[in-house]
């Protein structure tokens, strides 16, 4: 079964983060830090697979200006 858990922990750190470094870039989180970082997702996903092997992680844009809704 899918480990919600552990992705609910990154979710939460995500909320919890200042991500104002990253306004416009996709963030990869693990273990509730970035690891990872940029605009070219494929290359994100393959630093965080390499950083953490069998890990579940949490792949999300970080919006450039304004409100976000969830």
């Amino acid at each position: 079964m899918f480990n919600m858990v552990k992705n609910d922990e990154n979710y939460s750190a995500y909320l919890a983060v200042n991500l104002k470094k990253y306004k416009g870039k996709w963030v990869i989180l693990c273990d509730e830090h970035v690891i990872a970082s940029g605009e070219d997702i494929k290359k994100i996903v393959n630093e965080a697979q390499e950083k953490c092997p069998d890990k579940k992680f949490l792949l999300a844009r970080v919006p450039e200006e304004g409100t976000m809704i969830l």
